[in-house]
């Protein structure tokens, strides 16, 4: 018996017992103390599976103090009620109350449930327009998906589409609405098709009887398939006849069909084109996406911010008042986890100022700004570039705002991210028990705030990485999950002929690899050594096994991999969780900062499952003297005997193994621009048997293309600079163009803050006078001129994108910074692997290749239809240009341009021209090319 299922028990045996007359007292049912003392089991876990319970539909929890719970299926038979899914209530009186306007109809069937909820006229208007849509539908509705980010309200937005169903009298009013999470069951997928449809006696081991499905159970209402990309691709199809013609099969059955009329509503945060069958997607006529809360107006998320507060005066039934910085703060911070952590982040406030509210007496819960993370006051940064809007926001300003109890909130799209009431009850508890042990306030709060704390950030992982797949969910942020379960599948074929089990490490390493494959494949640049079909004919069973693993993984990814390939499985099945005493390759990581070299090296060591990925941190302050002699020791400590892996970031570190092979006689060697994948695939090669130093250093190195290299000569004598020295950066787009550039440019050369120099994009579409730029900047040095409009200043080189690009545009300014020569190697690699190397440095969110191969055909249609001479310097300034664009587009924004329609007119042909060669681009990333920046094409053309 599970915990949960022996707390049921006990709350079950306990209800049991009630009468009508127990319930006319106020405190009638039972506290998690009660049942903590029945079952043995802890009263915070107690208080977890009960509200577990609750959210099942098992229990009712009456909030008060203390909170008390009652099996819900008792108090319904006792009453008579037909508490219609409501689960929660505030007191007895209530629970009777809202039971009596559900007995018989439920009262949601007179409103729109849709009319209260903030963002109804704003953000939310046009998915809730598509919402209503998808139900009304003749004859009973499309199957609907929501995608989102996490945090956005997807499931929560589901049920109210399953409120509406009813409200427009769709649907029955006892129609189920059932949830079901596809993560919870993504490892078993007989279990997942079992919970969906049912299965017959005898169907698999242990069915030893028949059992009902969801399918089943939704019959007539809604059921809403939660993080449906984790739905195997057989779920998929099994959906297919249930979506199609409205029967299916219970698992074991051959012979008859089950008829069942399900609307199905699909949940996701993942890329749908890439995790669901494209003939399962073609079923889901309507797709709604909802908005994340940065693209919601502050005057929503001022909404949200008050029936936030709202929701938790209810809570304690205690007034809370919330001082102008908080309130401002919490309006203009970066809110990543969208709705679910702005709710998250205001129920922790709250949580700090009760526990003050206790510890002084106050007659009211202040939240001030000592009760801010660091997250969200940093919003306050904001407030002088938002300070119009905050004022006509908020009409005007008092040094608090007052919330109190009211029954009046606005109803808030969400995900599950809410803060258990109980947590008020446990600080309560705690902060009496440390006051009778002699503690001060100072230590109580500490301890308390500490709690917190933790309670907090366990309730984040629960809520961000659902139902016990946390590793998954972030293996997932750098492997498709389908790659993974094609690998999964795969290898378990190779188990059972190779009579041996893989550790969960090996399917990580080769799904990594197979991912890379894809890639490779895709560009063309799959290349192979002669060396692994040697390994394949020495290992003739691993050989078969691999065979048979290609072809799964064809079928599976869809795609033709090579023969050649074979070879490389057949040697990571020989090779792979062999004794972990064979000798490896050390890899150590070493970065500037606090703790970015130790959180890439725990990164790489939990994903697979190992202790062998070493780090060193170098902050800013440290000489480089002592990183060295740290450097040299961690060398020493590490080598098995095969050579000492460096990953390093910048800087003189760069150095580091020349300098540490001739004071220790230890094979080293280095790679620079370390980035986590990187790392991950250094030490997955670095277990390899057959992997030597010089063969994992030139693996890497093709598959970690960088513009540039920094200066390392003479570490400990580096000039003394004291005069700035400046780079200007500059586009023809203006200074957002510029900016990037810039970026570009600090990615390139690590040496930035060593030297004293300053990279400075400028403005220059408003015609800025060259000598008040050099009157600014009169007491620096200024050493270049980057971009793609030369300011011709005297003695200052210009360096153009196309030479920054495919040039030697980095080494020259190495020799320009430093005046030395560089040790910048340019390596032979294909253009198209150059441009989207240059565009995964500028872009912000669009995918670098797709945007490449689009702005690439884009370009070549262009100079055919204008007639114009191609050239490198040309290509790169289009790609680069055309490519900030979308962004820019993406984003609603676009740049303005004077005079427009003379220019059209005095370029028509050009302007025509350029218009069509933009159609694909406008119908792949869903955007509308405006004049003005065709604009400004013309103008990049005609310059040329």
């Amino acid at each position: 018996m599970t915990r949960k299922e022996k707390i049921f028990m006990a709350l079950k045996s306990l209800s049991e017992d009630m009468t009508l007359n127990d319930l006319k007292e106020e405190n009638t049912g039972f506290t998690t103390t009660t049942i903590s003392n029945i079952t043995g089991i802890g009263r915070s876990n107690v208080s977890r599976e009960l509200n577990i319970l609750v959210k099942e539909g098992k229990a009712i929890k009456i909030i008060g103090r203390p909170v008390r719970f009652i099996d819900r299926k008792k108090l319904e038979e006792m009453t008579e009620l037909d508490l219609h899914r409501q689960n929660i209530f505030h007191s007895l009186a209530e629970l009777f109350e809202k039971s009596k306007e559900k007995k018989n109809i439920s009262k949601d069937i007179f409103q729109d449930p849709f009319e209260k909820i903030i963002g109804s006229k704003g953000s939310l208007e046009l998915p809730i327009k598509q919402a209503k849509a998808a139900i009304l539908y003749p004859p009973k509705g499309l199957h609907t998906l929501i995608t989102g980010d996490t945090g956005v309200g997807k499931s929560t937005f589901a049920q109210m589409m399953y409120r509406y169903a009813i409200f427009s009298k769709i649907i029955d009013e006892k129609s189920e609405f059932i949830v079901f999470n596809c993560s919870e069951y993504a490892e078993n997928p007989q279990l997942i098709l079992s919970q969906l449809f049912g299965h017959a006696k005898g169907a698999f081991t242990g069915a030893d009887r028949d059992k009902q499905g969801l399918i089943e159970k939704a019959d007539g209402g809604i059921i809403l398939l939660d993080e449906i990309h984790r739905l195997p691709p057989e779920g998929q199809e099994m959906l297919f006849l249930l979506m199609d013609k409205k029967i299916y099969r219970k698992l074991g059955e051959t012979e008859t069909y089950r008829e069942a009329d399900i609307l199905i509503i699909g949940a996701t945060t993942e890329d749908i084109n890439s995790t669901l069958l494209k003939t399962f997607l073609r079923r889901i006529p309507m797709i709604i996406r909802l908005p994340s809360l940065s693209e919601r107006g502050l005057s929503e998320r001022l909404e949200l911010i008050e029936n936030f507060f709202k929701e938790e005066v209810n809570n304690v039934d205690v007034p809370i008042n919330v001082y102008r910085d908080v309130l401002r703060a919490l309006l203009l911070y970066d809110c990543q986890g969208n709705i679910g952590q702005l709710k998250g982040d205001i129920q922790l406030l709250c949580a700090r100022g009760f526990l003050d509210y206790k510890t002084y007496n106050k007659k009211q819960i202040d939240v001030e700004t000592p009760f801010l993370s660091e997250h969200i006051y940093s919003g306050l940064l904001n407030y002088n570039k938002n300070r119009e809007d905050i004022l006509n926001l908020l009409k005007y300003e008092k040094d608090y705002y007052t919330f109190n109890k009211t029954n009046g909130e606005k109803f808030i799209i969400i995900d599950n991210y809410s803060l258990s009431t109980d947590l008020y009850e446990e600080i309560i508890e705690k902060h009496n028990n440390y006051r009778k042990e002699g503690y001060s306030e100072g230590k109580i709060n500490e301890i308390i705030n500490d709690d917190i704390e933790k309670y907090f950030k366990e309730l984040l992982i629960k809520c961000n990485a659902e139902k016990e797949i946390p590793e998954k969910e972030e293996l997932f942020k750098i492997i498709s999950p389908r790659v993974y379960n094609a690998v999964e599948i795969s290898l378990l074929l190779a188990e059972q002929k190779l009579k041996r089990k893989f550790s969960n490490k090996a399917k990580i390493g080769l799904a990594m690899h197979i991912s890379a494959l894809m890639e490779r494949i895709a560009t063309g640049e799959v290349i192979y050594n002669d060396e692994i079909n040697k390994i394949a004919i020495n290992n003739p069973e691993e050989f078969k096994a691999a065979k048979l693993m290609r072809e799964v993984l064809e079928e599976e990814l869809e795609i033709n991999i090579p023969k050649e390939e074979i070879g490389f499985i057949t040697m990571f099945l020989s090779a792979v969780d062999l004794d972990e005493k064979s000798k490896k390759i050390g890899v150590i990581v070493l970065a500037h900062g606090d703790h970015t070299a130790s959180s890439i090296a725990d990164v790489a060591n939990s994903l697979l499952d190992t202790d062998h990925c070493q780090s060193i941190d170098m902050p800013l302050h440290m000489k480089v003297e002592n990183i060295l002699e740290e450097a040299i020791e961690k060398v020493k400590n590490v080598d098995e005997g095969k050579g000492v892996l460096l990953l390093v970031d910048m800087g003189s570190l760069t150095a580091f193994s020349e300098i540490i092979f001739k004071k220790t006689n230890i094979m080293t060697n280095s790679i620079e621009n370390v980035s986590t994948p990187l790392v991950i695939e250094a030490v997955r090669k670095s277990f390899l048997p057959e992997m030597t130093l010089s063969k994992l250093v030139e693996e890497l190195e093709t598959i970690n293309p960088y513009i540039g290299r920094s200066i390392t000569d003479d570490i400990k004598n580096k000039a003394n600079i004291s005069k700035p020295k400046v780079i200007f950066t500059t586009c023809i787009t203006g200074k957002g163009a510029a900016i990037k550039i810039a970026e570009l440019l600090e990615n390139a050369l690590p040496f930035v803050r060593e030297y004293n120099l300053k990279i400075k994009p400028l403005d220059i579409t408003s015609k800025t006078n060259i000598k008040e730029i050099l009157r600014e900047n009169k007491d620096e040095e200024i050493v270049a001129v980057v971009g793609t409009v030369n300011l011709h200043i005297p003695g200052v080189p210009f360096i153009s994108m196309d030479e920054l690009i495919i040039g030697d545009g980095i080494k020259n300014i190495e020799r320009i910074i430093g005046g030395v020569d560089s040790h910048y190697i340019k390596k032979r690699v294909s253009e198209q692997n150059i441009f989207v190397q240059m565009l995964e440095k500028i872009l912000v969110f669009l995918n670098p290749i797709k945007a490449y191969n689009y702005v690439n055909k884009s370009y070549i249609e262009t100079i055919g239809i204008l007639n114009i001479d191609n050239s490198e310097q040309l290509k790169i300034r289009y790609i680069f240009h055309v490519s900030c664009m979308i962004e820019r587009l993406l984003q609603k924004e676009s740049l303005p341009y004077k005079d427009i329609d003379n220019l059209i007119k005095s370029k028509k042909l050009m302007y025509e021209g350029i218009k069509n060669s933009l159609v694909n681009i406008e119908e792949a990333f869903g955007i509308k090319v405006p004049d003005t920046e065709i604009a400004y094409i013309i103008e990049l053309l005609d310059n040329d």
